[in-house]
């Protein structure tokens, strides 16, 4: 039997893709449609109380979720 090489943590890339991982390496979820991304949002704020905002990936063109950008 063939041993399989243990899979690696995904590692954050640079440039534009590093919007598709989260701070802590991780991919982010993504979404086919805008509605699915805001129901998601929604929920994280119904159960964490994380005030998540829906966005177009000029990459990837699906829908992702994430903290505003705006510095407050």
């Amino acid at each position: 039997m063939k041993r399989r090489r243990p899979r690696l943590p995904p590692t954050r890339p640079l440039g534009r893709i590093a919007s598709h991982f989260t701070k802590e390496g991780t991919p982010k979820k993504a979404y086919r449609t805008e509605r699915e991304a805001r129901s998601a949002a929604q929920l994280a704020w119904t159960l964490e109380k994380l005030e998540l905002n829906s966005y177009r990936c000029d990459h990837c063109h699906d829908w992702h979720i994430g903290r505003s950008s705006r510095f407050e």
